[in-house]
């Protein structure tokens, strides 16, 4: 059970943690991890408790946005004092990206502790926060789905070490990168359009080694498709790596869960085209 599914059981099945202000849920964590609980507090804010045992902890914010303190909670029957540290979000608009930060957190448990993997994060996240309180235009999202479905593919057929190939140095001409192929990846709605917009004459240079391919992927916006964060989900879930991954989507304007909210734009792929460029 992760962090969302832990906050959703907190609601009818939580138990008090704390001075009884917050009700969570324990989520499971990887063999001899520290305990972790999620849910809400008394301000129906998101919080996560993180088992510290003896470790020493100064609190600590950031950005402003999410606070980091050590407490002596109490749960279960019979009681137990547990000492750990609380996290807790104070800016409603990025509950979702907060909670994408602690199912990190939690799959980094283990037995270097909790502190040490908040207090590493901490640095990484006041970079997020920056990027996701940025925000990401409709313009933008669209063309990183595109590149998200094809990098999906790319991991399902190649393994998940070919996110190494994807947007590879920050100014990189192409999209993907391999040794002997290269990949520039365009996305038109479907509306049957016949042109994609081409960001410089680089772009559809060949190069002086390998092949160089124009991916387009013809999708639907609205309806009943899917978001941004559900394709991340599924790349994560294939092994992809988590730091090196998270650190390419920020690089490109997204933060996990930042999509959320009234307005959440959603994709449906229809097709692939594809044309070498010779």
């Amino acid at each position: 059970m992760g962090v969302r599914e832990s906050m959703e059981r907190s609601r009818s099945f939580g138990e008090p943690l704390g001075e009884s202000d917050s009700r969570v849920a324990q989520a499971e964590a990887a063999r001899d991890a520290p305990r972790a609980w999620f849910g809400t507090d008394s301000h129906d804010r998101p919080v996560a408790y993180f088992e510290i045992g003896d470790d020493q902890l100064r609190p600590f914010a950031v950005s402003q946005v999410i606070e980091v303190t050590p407490v002596e909670a109490t749960i279960g029957s019979p009681p137990e004092t547990v000492h750990a540290a609380k996290v807790v979000c104070h800016e409603p608009r990025l509950d979702d990206v907060f909670l994408a930060f602690m199912d990190d957190v939690l799959t980094q448990l283990g037995p270097q502790g909790s502190v040490d993997v908040l207090v590493r994060s901490a640095a990484e996240w006041r970079n997020l926060l920056r990027v996701a309180n940025q925000g990401m235009s409709a313009a933008a999202a669209t063309g990183l789905y595109g590149e998200l479905r094809f990098l999906e593919e790319l991991v399902a057929q190649h393994g998940p070490q070919t996110v190494a190939m994807w947007q590879r140095e920050g100014n990189d001409v192409h999209d993907f990168i391999g040794e002997a192929v290269r990949v520039e990846v365009k996305t038109s709605p479907f509306q049957n359009q016949h042109s994609v917009t081409i960001h410089g004459l680089k772009q559809l240079e060949p190069p002086a080694v390998g092949d160089l391919f124009l991916a387009v992927a013809e999708i639907e916006k609205h309806g009943s498709g899917e978001t941004l964060d559900a394709v991340v989900d599924r790349l994560l879930d294939r092994d992809v790596p988590l730091g090196s991954f998270i650190d390419k989507l920020a690089a490109v304007g997204f933060v996990r869960g930042m999509g959320s909210g009234d307005g959440e734009l959603t994709f449906t792929l229809r097709s692939w085209r594809f044309w070498q460029i010779d």
